[in-house]
């Protein structure tokens, strides 16, 4: 797996309803201080994807309760913040790592955690689709990660 942090892939391009039988997640963060390497999405315990800094990743998943991971792509890999969400067939969800402090009103608080290296609290929010297709328009996947 890659350790750099620059994702080298292709640039963020939405096109809806790529599959009926499945949910498609796409997962982004702008910047993450200190941090060395790209960021594993899990699924039910399994590698699917890789958030560069900033970057995103996306993932399309079966229907029902899966249980979404975090983890730094480093030699010993601990999870870092995970959470369960019941993902329905055909829908597009869309997942932002950001300080707490600059949530929007809109923002739907999946699960945070205080970071005490950074004295921050970080979280992951759902969003908006057509706030998250702007915030994603720069944004690369990675590439070659897993």
């Amino acid at each position: 797996m890659s350790t750099e942090i620059v994702p080298k892939g292709p640039v963020f391009n939405y096109s809806e309803g790529t599959s009926n039988s499945k949910a498609n997640l796409y997962f982004y963060q702008f910047n993450m201080p200190g941090v060395n390497s790209c960021l594993l999405v899990g699924i039910d315990g399994k590698y699917k994807g890789c958030i560069g800094y900033p970057g995103y990743a996306k993932v399309s998943v079966d229907p029902g309760n899966k249980k979404v991971s975090f983890t730094p792509n480093a030699p010993i890999k601990i999870s870092n913040l995970d959470f369960s969400y019941d993902f329905e067939a055909g829908q597009d969800y869309f997942f932002v790592y950001q300080p707490v402090s600059e949530k929007s009103a809109d923002d739907v608080e999946i699960k945070t955690q205080y970071n005490m290296i950074l004295d921050i609290s970080y979280g992951w929010y759902l969003v908006d689709k057509e706030q998250a297709i702007v915030e994603l328009q720069h944004l690369r996947a990675w590439h070659k990660a897993i």
